[in-house]
C-alpha cells in the first residue's frame, strides 16, 4: 500500500466512531489528549479553531484531578456556569468522575462533545456504585453570557453499578480506556 493510502486509512479507523451508544445518541469518535494544548481544528462545527487544555492539579495526595479547558477562537467555553471541566481519580484504581471528549453531529453540524461519567459514591469509594453518564454538545450560546457552552444533550444512568467510571463509559458506549487505566479488567472495573 502506497503511504498517501496508508494515511489515509488511518484517518478513517482513527475517525471511527466508538459506538452508536444508546438510541438517540450520536456516533461518537473519541479525542485522545495529551498534557497541555490539544488543537481541534472546528472544534465547534462553524469553522473556527479551538482548543482542549489538560492540566493537573497535584494535592499530594488521592483526590487531584485533572482540569479540561476549552477555547473556541481564545474563548472559553463553559458548562454549566463553570469555565472548565475537572475530573475525580482518587486513587486511579477506582475513579469516581472521568471527563472524556469526543466528535459527533448534533443538530446537523460536526462538534465536539464532552462525556461526564460520575460514581455516586455512598459509602466507600472502591464500592460498586450507581454511575450516571452525561452528554454534553459544545455549541455556540444564543443567550447571554458566554460566546460558547456545552449544553447537556443526553443522560443515561445504567442498572450496572460500577466501581471505576472510566469503566462504565467502555462497556456502555465502547469508548476505549485510557492509557493510565488503572482498575480492574472486569466489565465493571471491580
Amino acid at each position: 500500500m502506497k503511504p498517501a493510502h496508508w494515511l489515509g486509512a488511518a484517518a478513517i479507523c482513527l475517525a471511527a466512531p466508538a459506538s452508536a451508544g444508546p438510541a438517540g445518541w450520536p456516533d461518537l469518535a473519541p479525542i485522545r489528549l495529551r498534557a497541555g494544548i490539544n488543537q481541534v481544528p472546528d472544534i465547534a462545527g462553524d469553522g473556527k479553531p479551538g482548543s482542549i487544555r489538560l492540566d493537573w492539579h497535584d494535592n499530594g495526595n488521592a483526590w487531584s484531578y485533572d482540569i479540561f479547558t476549552v477555547k473556541v477562537n481564545g474563548s472559553v467555553a463553559t458548562v454549566e456556569g463553570k469555565d472548565r471541566f475537572t475530573d475525580s481519580p482518587h486513587t486511579g484504581e477506582d475513579v469516581i468522575a472521568s471527563v472524556r471528549f469526543a466528535r459527533g453531529a448534533h443538530r446537523g453540524r460536526a462538534t465536539t462533545f464532552a462525556l461526564i461519567s460520575h460514581r455516586d459514591v455512598v459509602e466507600s469509594v472502591p464500592d460498586p456504585a450507581v454511575t450516571t453518564i452525561t452528554l454534553y454538545a459544545l455549541e455556540r450560546n444564543s443567550g447571554a453570557g458566554a460566546r460558547y457552552v456545552f449544553t447537556r444533550v443526553a443522560q443515561m444512568t445504567p442498572t450496572r453499578r460500577y466501581c471505576h467510571a472510566d469503566m462504565a463509559l467502555n462497556t456502555e458506549l465502547g469508548f476505549p480506556l485510557t492509557k493510565s487505566y488503572d482498575g480492574l479488567p472486569s466489565i465493571d472495573g471491580c
